[in-house]
């Protein structure tokens, strides 16, 4: 199974294939999306990216992670996410870059 399809991506608005809940922020994975809600984790745009917000899509079976930065690359990968994805003992692979319309 694969995770769903982003459908359409405006600045400040993300749409998912088969959801009708238009996202600010979000994240999807094997049969499913939710809201990315920073706040969750301290995610910010500095220090970036937490490894909690890795964890999360890990034990929901994704094998590759696909982090976007911002329309200008504003968000900030964390040292400790990528080195979570590099050590993970699923075969985990992470990929981070500029989200572009």
């Amino acid at each position: 199974m694969s995770s769903p399809e982003i459908a359409s991506l405006s600045w400040g608005q993300m749409k998912v294939k088969g959801c009708s809940t238009t996202y600010k922020d979000c994240k999807v994975w094997p049969g499913g999306s939710r809201t990315w809600d920073w706040r969750e984790t301290g995610t910010n745009h500095s220090p970036g990216v937490q490894p909690a917000d890795l964890e999360e899509v890990v034990k929901k079976g994704v094998k590759t992670v696909v982090i976007g930065r911002g329309m200008s690359e504003a968000l900030q990968d964390v040292i400790s996410a990528d080195k979570l994805a590099t050590e993970s003992s699923e075969g985990l692979s992470f990929n981070s870059q500029e989200t572009i319309l």
